[in-house]
């Protein structure tokens, strides 16, 4: 199997349409369909019903769309992991960080402790506790939510708080409650993604549902703060990255703020026997 295939499946999942998710994927439809039929026949299955349109998931893409995002995070993780195995800094403080709190919190942290010789790897949260876990870091920057039995084993250490807001761009209105249903134009983090996985708990605990299909589906905090501040719809963002005055909080209820830790993860150190 090769690795483009799980994102082209990625983007039909996205585009429901053929045409659309090969452009998205920069490629001919020609190419694009040979490409689907070709993990179709890796998998023994088929994942899309093609007679449907939109195009809808057959039983076996629900169960592959499920995997598909941990997947391929889990094959860039473990690039980076080679990489960072095989460093040209002797001895270094291996650091991994998903890639929001790398951006942000990273650097101050690192200049009030005057390192030296560090390398730092953008891992997702799976991958960043994983490489704890396997001794491929000294420690990981993670949000944390609460959920700790992920984080089962390991020494943590709060060193500052975050929370995700419902932004747009302001003087727009993207995005509004009513009633029960979340309105407007609005992006929202793909299957699998921590934050999304936070995001739809909150929701689901306030009876919340989404009355339109979302404009924008992305594993990227930053890529979506990106559309905010250019108008193309409203994302719950890390509070941490809204820098300047371009995007601003949604008018919503203050339960929509989803507040979280930042921790420090390292492997316990070891007791002598």
């Amino acid at each position: 199997m090769e690795l483009q295939w799980i994102d082209d499946f990625l983007a039909l999942c996205q585009t429901r349409n053929f045409t659309r998710a090969a452009q998205a994927r920069c490629t001919t439809q020609s190419a694009y369909s040979r490409r689907m039929q070709r993990l179709e026949e890796w998998l023994g299955a088929s994942l899309f019903d093609r007679e449907r349109r939109p195009v809808t998931l057959t039983p076996a893409g629900e169960e592959f769309l499920s995997r598909a995002h941990r997947l391929r995070d889990d094959i860039y993780d473990a690039r980076r992991a080679v990489l960072s195995v095989s460093s040209h800094l002797e001895k270094a403080l291996r650091i991994y960080a998903t890639n929001t709190l790398a951006a942000t919190f990273l650097s101050p942290w690192l200049t009030k402790r005057e390192l030296r010789n560090y390398s730092v790897v953008v891992a997702s949260v799976s991958g960043c506790i994983e490489a704890v876990k396997r001794g491929h870091a000294d420690l990981a920057m993670i949000p944390d939510f609460g959920d700790a039995e992920h984080l089962a084993g390991l020494e943590l250490e709060t060193i500052g708080e975050d929370r995700l807001i419902l932004a747009q761009r302001r003087g727009a209105r993207l995005a509004a409650l009513e009633d029960d249903m979340l309105i407007g134009r609005l992006m929202v983090y793909a299957p699998g993604t921590h934050y999304g996985a936070r995001i739809g708990a909150m929701l689901a605990a306030h009876g919340v549902r989404l009355r339109d299909p979302p404009v924008c589906e992305s594993a990227s905090a930053e890529a979506l703060l990106a559309q905010v501040e250019a108008g193309l719809g409203a994302a719950f963002i890390p509070a941490i990255l809204m820098r300047g005055d371009k995007a601003v909080r949604c008018a919503v209820p203050d339960y929509f703020d989803i507040r979280y830790k930042i921790l420090l993860a390292r492997a316990p150190k070891r007791k002598d026997a």
